[in-house]
């Protein structure tokens, strides 16, 4: 079973990876309703008001014009995660690197991630990224001109959110060491995903599907795909303009390449709940 944390009054499994200063979590949604069970008769904002507290005005804005409960939980689970991960990491910075948020240093052109130690986030990070003491929050996310979301307040902080089903997912990373960096985490809740395949995956893609035995495990290695897609796409930020055939998404080699064969960006299979699969991707 993974470690336990405690966020903002409701359980959610928490996952440290390999991979110096990133970070994943995820979060069941199902956790908000059990904790206002007793407020039934409520509206939305009344019955989740000590979560909503949590975000900023914008992204209270951005949930609330989603007209499914759902939909409104799985932004709040989110947008609640990302600003649990940015506390922490501010609170883990020994006073000795309090620096100003706005002294932002540029991002090195360094193309993977490498190594952590899960007791100091930034570990010798911290010259090359400034601390995030001065933060205030809830923090604010803008977007770029492409769409790409990004923290007001700590621009060179690198994340990613996803939600799919009951779950939500978000990744952080130092811009000290990728790029970019996209999430995906995606419920296995359709029917007829090989005709999908047929129609929408590369070659490359559908040989990979195509070398499992059973109907089963080909379904598991479509969503696995999937998922690793979607990571790239969130990772590039341009969206679905991108072309989704456009690329190839190489589980077998954890690697995204252009139709060429080209390697464009890394991918990390994620641990994750029963009936989901999730992948990190950067570059």
């Amino acid at each position: 079973m993974p470690p336990k944390i405690i966020i903002y009054g409701f359980s959610a499994s928490v996952y440290f990876y390999t991979i110096k200063n990133m970070k994943a979590y995820y979060s069941n949604i199902n956790n908000f309703k059990e904790s206002t069970q007793g407020m039934k008769d409520l509206g939305f904002e009344e019955r989740y008001a000590s979560y909503l507290e949590r975000i900023s005005p914008e992204r209270k804005e951005h949930l609330l014009s989603f007209k499914n409960e759902d939909d409104r939980l799985r932004s709040l689970a989110g947008s609640i995660l990302l600003t649990d991960i940015v506390k922490e990491l501010r609170d883990t910075l020994s006073a000795s690197d309090h620096l100003s948020i706005t002294n932002t240093a540029s991002r090195s052109d360094a193309s993977s991630i490498s190594g952590l130690s899960e007791k100091n986030i930034f570990d010798d990070c911290t010259k090359e990224y400034p601390g995030l003491f001065n933060i205030t929050f809830p923090i604010s996310i803008k977007c770029e001109d492409i769409g790409k979301p990004y923290i007001a307040e700590a621009p060179d902080l690198k994340f990613s959110i996803s939600h799919s089903g009951s779950y939500a997912a978000v990744v952080t990373a130092t811009s000290a060491e990728c790029k970019s960096i996209g999430i995906d985490i995606q419920a296995k809740d359709r029917k007829s995903v090989l005709d999908i395949a047929d129609r929408f995956y590369t070659r490359v893609e559908n040989n990979i599907i195509q070398s499992a035995v059973s109907n089963l495990e080909k379904e598991k290695l479509f969503y696995e795909i999937w998922s690793a897609k979607e990571a790239f796409i969130k990772c590039d930020g341009r969206g679905l303009s991108y072309g989704i055939s456009n690329f190839n998404a190489d589980i077998t080699k954890n690697v995204i390449t252009d139709l060429n064969g080209n390697v464009i960006a890394t991918l990390k299979k994620q641990a994750c709940p029963d009936g989901y699969a999730c992948y990190v991707c950067y570059f």
